[in-house]
């Protein structure tokens, strides 16, 4: 691989649990405190169900809350399911903003991630982290979710120049596979140095990688 001034390889990464640490457990215990019973995942069909018509852009949380409110026996305010959903995000996983803030000189990255508006719109403006990203392919916006292979192929398209990636990390195997299916380098991530050691084992030699 060879990285040049007119083209920079190109990262991808997923965001939950490789950029950012979620914990659904927060948003699922101050629930259960308000409606004064334990509420556990998966959720009751009806909502698991909408809650992923979010995630693919198809509804929006403000047609959707009346449902939760009802099921839940709360009566939630949208700005206060705004605040609560974002409840799940916790701090950057350790290292990974240092690794990224390296490896930016020489490739661009780019994230591909599961999620809702709400939560892509809080991760872009309170976390560092994502300062560092050149583009992203959310689900909300795309209307599909991974493994769906139009994801995979719109970064190729969009953030590649139609190369394939440098590498792609993801914590969930599946997702991982599916990327390998499409002759993408892949590999499930574990943490920050694992990360970095996957980068460095396909730069044997870092004296040739610029030109």
């Amino acid at each position: 691989m060879m990285i040049t001034e007119d083209y920079k390889p190109v990262i991808v990464v997923d965001a939950g649990k490789v950029l950012v640490d979620i914990d659904p457990d927060a948003v699922l215990q101050e629930l259960s405190k308000r409606c004064g019973r334990e509420i556990r995942l998966p959720l009751p069909g009806d909502l698991e169900s909408l809650f992923s018509q979010v995630y693919v852009g198809k509804r929006s949380w403000e047609a959707i809350l009346p449902a939760i409110n009802s099921a839940l026996g709360l009566s939630l305010r949208i700005e206060e399911w705004h605040i609560l959903w974002c409840r799940i995000i916790k701090a950057e996983v350790p290292g990974m903003r240092l690794v990224l803030s390296e490896l930016k000189k020489d490739f661009r990255l780019v994230a591909l991630s599961n999620t809702d508006e709400v939560h892509w719109d809080f991760a872009l403006h309170t976390l560092p982290i994502f300062a560092l990203l050149d583009g992203w392919v959310v689900s909300y916006k795309e209307g599909a979710a991974k493994p769906d292979p139009a994801l995979y192929r719109a970064v190729v398209e969009r953030h590649c120049n139609g190369r394939l990636p440098f590498l792609y990390v993801d914590d969930i195997p599946e997702y991982v596979e599916t990327a390998c299916s499409l002759g993408w380098q892949a590999e499930v991530f574990r943490d920050a140095n694992q990360f970095k050691e996957e980068i460095e084992r396909r730069l044997p030699n870092p004296d040739t990688t610029r030109q």
